[in-house]
């Protein structure tokens, strides 16, 4: 294995984050103005990549918060990257929180078992779809497996072992 210098955190600013929020937003705008039942995938892609490189840099938590805090949204319950993304995003009469809390299932499962190469809407799909993936999640993972899911600890790993000639 190569010993590689970790990578320099990527700075953030509140605008930064604002666009990265708009451009999901949109994601969801067409998801919603679409009637192609995959159109979902492409919105959950988006907050699957934006959550992988927070998490990539250790902060998934503290940029979760801080954009609950710049839609001035508040979580009663702990404190979710992908369902604060997905909180902040969607429209909240269309995605309730089972909904959310699925997705968020989902996109956790991927994040611990997906490998790099594969994109997440052919992930998903292999898997039996949102629904599996879900139920797979609440059964390897949740519900009392763990007392804490540690998202994207072997993506995180892959990246590192990842060796580019």
């Amino acid at each position: 294995m190569l010993d590689r210098p970790t990578p320099a955190p990527v700075r953030c600013s509140m605008e930064a984050l604002e666009a990265t929020l708009r451009r999901i937003e949109g994601e969801w705008e067409h998801y919603q103005s679409t009637r192609d039942r995959d159109a979902v995938y492409q919105y959950l892609s988006a907050v699957f990549e934006l959550v992988a490189v927070w998490e990539h840099e250790g902060k998934a938590v503290d940029f979760a918060r801080v954009i609950l805090w710049l839609r001035h949204r508040s979580v009663q319950n702990k404190l979710e990257p992908f369902a604060a993304v997905i909180f902040c995003t969607a429209d909240r009469q269309k995605v309730d929180y089972r909904t959310r809390s699925k997705w968020s299932r989902v996109l956790r499962y991927a994040a611990e078992f997906k490998d790099l190469d594969e994109p997440l809407v052919a992930y998903i799909k292999r898997k039996g779809g949102i629904n599996k993936c879900a139920a797979r999640f609440a059964r390897r993972l949740g519900r009392g497996r763990r007392t804490e899911v540690t998202t994207h600890r072997p993506l995180d790993r892959q990246l590192r072992q990842r060796t580019f000639l």
